[in-house]
Protein backbone atom coordinates (compact mmCIF):
# COMPACT_ATOMS: atom_id res chain seq x y z
CA UNK A 1 0.00 0.00 0.00
CA UNK A 2 1.23 3.59 -0.82
CA UNK A 3 1.74 6.86 1.53
CA UNK A 4 -0.54 9.21 1.08
CA UNK A 5 0.61 13.00 0.90
CA UNK A 6 -2.24 15.67 1.59
CA UNK A 7 -0.88 19.41 0.16
CA UNK A 8 -2.87 22.52 2.19
CA UNK A 9 -2.73 25.67 -0.38
CA UNK A 10 -2.94 28.88 0.67
CA UNK A 11 -6.04 30.02 -0.90
CA UNK A 12 -3.85 32.97 -2.74
CA UNK A 13 -0.91 31.45 -2.99
CA UNK A 14 2.47 33.35 -4.05
CA UNK A 15 3.72 30.96 -6.75
CA UNK A 16 2.29 27.42 -7.71
CA UNK A 17 5.16 25.50 -6.61
CA UNK A 18 2.31 23.01 -4.47
CA UNK A 19 0.56 21.98 -7.74
CA UNK A 20 3.43 22.19 -10.55
CA UNK A 21 6.16 20.95 -8.93
CA UNK A 22 5.37 19.15 -5.29
CA UNK A 23 2.80 17.42 -6.34
CA UNK A 24 4.61 15.61 -9.26
CA UNK A 25 7.70 14.89 -7.33
CA UNK A 26 5.65 13.25 -4.86
CA UNK A 27 4.13 11.00 -6.96
CA UNK A 28 7.30 9.56 -8.41
CA UNK A 29 8.15 8.37 -5.31
CA UNK A 30 5.04 6.15 -5.46
CA UNK A 31 2.81 8.55 -2.79
CA UNK A 32 -0.92 9.27 -3.70
CA UNK A 33 -1.71 13.14 -3.20
CA UNK A 34 -4.67 15.24 -2.43
CA UNK A 35 -5.23 18.51 -2.38
CA UNK A 36 -6.90 21.73 -0.45
CA UNK A 37 -7.03 24.83 0.96
CA UNK A 38 -9.16 23.48 3.92
CA UNK A 39 -7.06 21.35 6.87
CA UNK A 40 -10.61 19.68 7.68
CA UNK A 41 -10.46 17.94 4.05
CA UNK A 42 -6.69 16.12 5.45
CA UNK A 43 -8.02 12.31 5.03
CA UNK A 44 -7.38 9.68 7.57
CA UNK A 45 -4.14 7.67 6.48
CA UNK A 46 -2.44 10.31 5.15
CA UNK A 47 1.12 10.27 6.04
CA UNK A 48 2.58 13.65 5.14
CA UNK A 49 0.91 16.75 5.27
CA UNK A 50 2.51 19.50 3.45
CA UNK A 51 1.11 22.86 4.50
CA UNK A 52 1.89 26.16 2.41
CA UNK A 53 3.03 28.89 4.26
CA UNK A 54 3.39 31.95 2.23
CA UNK A 55 1.08 34.87 4.15
CA UNK A 56 2.41 37.49 6.37
CA UNK A 57 1.53 36.36 9.49
CA UNK A 58 2.91 32.23 8.75
CA UNK A 59 3.28 31.60 12.20
CA UNK A 60 -0.28 32.54 12.95
CA UNK A 61 -2.20 30.98 10.45
CA UNK A 62 0.15 27.86 10.69
CA UNK A 63 -1.15 27.08 15.02
CA UNK A 64 -4.97 27.98 13.74
CA UNK A 65 -4.24 25.51 10.97
CA UNK A 66 -3.01 22.87 13.57
CA UNK A 67 -5.56 23.09 16.19
CA UNK A 68 -8.18 21.88 13.78
CA UNK A 69 -6.10 18.94 12.42
CA UNK A 70 -7.90 15.63 13.32
CA UNK A 71 -5.43 12.97 12.09
CA UNK A 72 -1.83 12.00 13.26
CA UNK A 73 0.49 12.76 10.27
CA UNK A 74 4.04 13.97 9.55
CA UNK A 75 3.68 17.65 9.32
CA UNK A 76 6.09 19.74 6.46
CA UNK A 77 5.91 23.58 5.51
CA UNK A 78 6.61 24.42 2.14
CA UNK A 79 6.43 27.96 0.20
CA UNK A 80 8.49 29.15 3.36
CA UNK A 81 10.58 32.54 2.70
CA UNK A 82 13.64 33.01 4.07
CA UNK A 83 12.49 33.58 7.53
CA UNK A 84 14.64 31.76 9.81
CA UNK A 85 13.43 32.37 13.16
CA UNK A 86 9.99 30.25 11.52
CA UNK A 87 12.33 28.19 10.81
CA UNK A 88 13.42 27.43 14.33
CA UNK A 89 9.63 27.81 15.62
CA UNK A 90 8.98 24.84 13.40
CA UNK A 91 12.17 22.57 14.32
CA UNK A 92 11.21 23.41 17.96
CA UNK A 93 7.41 22.34 17.44
CA UNK A 94 8.08 19.16 15.89
CA UNK A 95 7.55 19.91 12.31
CA UNK A 96 9.45 17.35 10.13
CA UNK A 97 10.88 19.58 7.84
CA UNK A 98 10.95 22.96 5.73
CA UNK A 99 11.14 24.02 2.06
CA UNK A 100 11.47 27.37 0.55
CA UNK A 101 10.20 29.37 -2.21
CA UNK A 102 13.81 29.40 -3.89
CA UNK A 103 14.23 25.27 -3.28
CA UNK A 104 14.37 24.19 -6.96
CA UNK A 105 12.65 20.71 -7.96
CA UNK A 106 16.81 18.72 -6.96
CA UNK A 107 16.35 19.82 -3.46
CA UNK A 108 12.69 19.21 -3.19
CA UNK A 109 13.56 15.62 -4.17
CA UNK A 110 16.06 15.32 -2.07
CA UNK A 111 14.14 16.11 1.06
CA UNK A 112 11.21 14.55 0.52
CA UNK A 113 13.29 11.00 0.06
CA UNK A 114 14.73 11.70 3.44
CA UNK A 115 11.19 12.17 5.24
CA UNK A 116 10.49 8.94 3.35
CA UNK A 117 13.17 7.75 5.86
CA UNK A 118 11.49 9.41 8.81
CA UNK A 119 14.60 11.87 8.92
CA UNK A 120 14.64 15.48 9.15
CA UNK A 121 14.78 18.16 6.69
CA UNK A 122 16.22 21.01 7.64
CA UNK A 123 19.00 23.56 6.53
CA UNK A 124 22.41 23.15 8.24
CA UNK A 125 22.14 26.58 10.11
CA UNK A 126 18.77 25.93 11.50
CA UNK A 127 20.14 22.70 12.61
CA UNK A 128 23.39 24.27 14.03
CA UNK A 129 21.16 26.61 15.69
CA UNK A 130 19.03 24.31 17.68
CA UNK A 131 22.05 22.24 18.91
CA UNK A 132 24.12 24.97 20.40
CA UNK A 133 20.67 26.07 22.27
CA UNK A 134 21.33 22.03 23.79
CA UNK A 135 24.81 22.85 24.00
CA UNK A 136 24.86 26.21 25.65
CA UNK A 137 22.24 24.61 27.86
CA UNK A 138 23.79 21.25 28.93
CA UNK A 139 27.00 23.85 29.99
CA UNK A 140 25.18 26.15 32.09
CA UNK A 141 23.65 22.86 33.80
CA UNK A 142 27.23 21.36 34.31
CA UNK A 143 28.24 25.00 35.71
CA UNK A 144 25.43 24.89 38.03
CA UNK A 145 26.44 21.56 38.98
CA UNK A 146 29.62 22.29 40.00
CA UNK A 147 28.76 25.10 42.00
CA UNK A 148 27.38 21.89 44.57
CA UNK A 149 24.28 24.44 45.29
CA UNK A 150 21.40 22.89 42.88
CA UNK A 151 18.63 21.44 44.49
CA UNK A 152 17.46 17.19 43.10
CA UNK A 153 14.80 17.97 40.10
CA UNK A 154 11.34 16.04 41.16
CA UNK A 155 9.38 15.19 38.39
CA UNK A 156 6.03 13.46 39.39
CA UNK A 157 5.25 10.17 37.17
CA UNK A 158 2.47 12.45 35.04
CA UNK A 159 5.88 14.55 33.95
CA UNK A 160 8.34 11.82 33.49
CA UNK A 161 5.37 9.94 31.71
CA UNK A 162 4.53 12.93 29.34
CA UNK A 163 8.40 13.14 28.58
CA UNK A 164 9.20 10.07 27.93
CA UNK A 165 6.47 9.80 24.76
CA UNK A 166 7.67 13.45 24.08
CA UNK A 167 11.00 12.06 23.78
CA UNK A 168 9.43 8.94 21.15
CA UNK A 169 8.60 11.86 18.76
CA UNK A 170 4.67 12.00 20.15
CA UNK A 171 2.89 15.35 19.77
CA UNK A 172 0.56 16.95 22.64
CA UNK A 173 -2.32 15.42 21.55
CA UNK A 174 -0.90 11.95 21.02
CA UNK A 175 0.43 12.10 23.88
CA UNK A 176 -3.28 13.15 25.44
CA UNK A 177 -5.02 9.83 24.22
CA UNK A 178 -2.08 7.91 25.52
CA UNK A 179 -2.81 9.03 29.01
CA UNK A 180 -6.31 9.39 28.44
CA UNK A 181 -6.24 12.69 29.43
CA UNK A 182 -6.84 15.88 27.71
CA UNK A 183 -3.67 18.27 25.80
CA UNK A 184 -4.53 20.83 28.55
CA UNK A 185 -3.46 18.88 31.31
CA UNK A 186 -0.79 17.91 29.20
CA UNK A 187 0.72 21.24 28.62
CA UNK A 188 -0.01 21.67 32.07
CA UNK A 189 2.55 18.72 33.23
CA UNK A 190 4.82 20.23 30.34
CA UNK A 191 4.42 24.04 32.31
CA UNK A 192 5.51 22.19 35.40
CA UNK A 193 8.43 20.03 34.40
CA UNK A 194 9.81 23.32 32.38
CA UNK A 195 9.84 25.22 35.70
CA UNK A 196 10.96 22.58 38.15
CA UNK A 197 14.19 22.07 35.21
CA UNK A 198 14.62 25.66 34.08
CA UNK A 199 14.24 24.38 30.59
CA UNK A 200 12.71 26.57 27.90
CA UNK A 201 11.77 24.64 25.46
CA UNK A 202 11.14 20.83 24.52
CA UNK A 203 14.60 20.56 23.17
CA UNK A 204 16.21 21.62 26.34
CA UNK A 205 13.69 19.10 27.95
CA UNK A 206 14.51 16.27 26.31
CA UNK A 207 18.37 17.46 26.93
CA UNK A 208 17.77 17.87 30.39
CA UNK A 209 15.90 14.38 30.67
CA UNK A 210 18.77 11.99 28.65
CA UNK A 211 21.23 13.59 31.08
CA UNK A 212 19.27 13.30 34.53
CA UNK A 213 16.51 10.68 34.26
CA UNK A 214 17.74 8.64 30.86
CA UNK A 215 16.14 5.12 32.00
CA UNK A 216 13.14 6.40 32.81
CA UNK A 217 12.30 7.90 29.39
CA UNK A 218 13.27 4.95 27.48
Amino acid sequence: MSSSAFLLLDEEPINTIGINVLEPLLKTQGISVTTGTNILDVPVGTRLLFIETSSKDAWGKLKEQLVNLRIKCDIVLFNLDENPELANRALLSGIRGVFYTTDNADVLMKGIRLLLEDQLWYRRDIMCNALNRMLQFNKDALHKLTEGDIEPVKLTKREKAIISLMSNGSKNKEIAEELSISPHTVKTHLYSAFRKTKCRNRIELLSWAQQHIPDEIR
